[in-house]
């Protein structure tokens, strides 16, 4: 049940962090709510999550899983910068989220 909240709350944040960019800095009202309503949404799944698993190793999923995604869909999609540096720390965050599971 917690990977459950877990997943919504990395599907959330992602939504969240997409929203905030495309809020321009607050200037678009409507992307601004939902983005406000996404970091909501967060925070009960979150909360919840933690009911089910160590609060370190769900922050951890969490935080890194939601970093990767925006990461690649702000390369793949918002033509952000791209190179061999970023992909090898986006590689060593994956690896990361995966030996902390692997050790819980």
């Amino acid at each position: 049940m917690g990977y459950i909240f877990l997943g919504t709350a990395i599907l959330f944040s992602v939504i969240g962090n997409l929203f905030m960019k495309l809020s321009r800095g607050f200037k678009e009202k409507a992307a601004t709510v939902l983005a406000v309503l996404s970091y909501i949404v967060v925070t009960v799944a979150l909360t919840f999550s933690i009911q089910y698993m160590e609060v370190g190793v769900a922050y951890a999923v969490w935080s890194g899983t939601t970093i990767l995604l925006v990461a690649l869909i702000g390369i793949l999609f918002l033509k952000e910068s791209r190179g061999w540096l970023k992909y090898a720390s986006l590689l060593l965050i994956s690896l990361g989220v995966v030996l902390l599971q692997i050790a819980n």
